[in-house]
């Protein structure tokens, strides 16, 4: 409907020892995801920079509502946009405290090309504790020549951990990742740290 305003939730928390984490959400699903900002302005700030495609696709005007959470509260304020994002963060929390391995939550991923949301797709097939290449993941895609379009599309990917992009390595070390190789290296290290149980994502 031309002239819809499309909501925008932001939630973010201290996840010790990751300090600040956060995830922002729409009424389609959680659209992104980030970690270990040294502040909670650091992290908002990097949740509406990530947001930036998202408010570009709405016809409307957009709100930006920003909520903290407290360290067990992920109640819902009362929009479906803000549930998801409370739910999403409960289970960032859970993931990075508890080792949970299965993450059900819808993600609004609209802003991603076609290549993107199949590479997106193949990233989330990885299960949780191993590793796989870039050339991996464009012979998934039958495109085997395609490792550069591939690392631009894991590049695109806002949804940290949700789109498990962290566990993409390049032939001869790590590769990149938008937070940092640090934090690449302690999320391997955390996954590594748990036994597997189930697979990370529902469905």
């Amino acid at each position: 409907m031309t002239g819809e305003v499309q909501e925008i939730a932001l939630v973010a928390r201290r996840i010790e020892p990751w300090d600040w984490c956060g995830v922002a959400a729409t009424e389609v699903g959680l659209v992104s995801a980030t970690l270990a900002h040294a502040s909670e302005a650091a992290c908002v700030d990097a949740l509406r920079a990530a947001s930036t495609a998202a408010r570009h696709r709405s016809r409307g005007a957009q709100r930006l509502h920003t909520r903290r959470l407290g360290e067990s509260s992920v109640a819902a304020a009362g929009w479906s946009a803000h549930q998801i994002a409370g739910n999403g963060l409960e289970q960032l929390w859970e993931y990075l405290t508890t080792g949970r391995q299965r993450l059900e939550i819808p993600l609004d991923r609209r802003a991603g090309t076609e290549f993107q949301q199949r590479t997106w797709d193949v990233l989330r097939r990885i299960p949780f504790g191993e590793v796989e290449s870039y050339r991996w993941v464009a012979g998934e895609l039958a495109q085997p020549r395609a490792t550069r379009a591939v690392g631009t599309a894991i590049g695109a990917n806002e949804l940290l951990v949700f789109i498990p992009c962290h566990r993409v390595v390049a032939a001869r070390g790590l590769g990149g990742y938008s937070r940092g190789l640090d934090v690449k290296r302690r999320l391997l290290a955390h996954e590594r740290s748990w036994p597997r149980t189930a697979p990370l994502f529902a469905g």
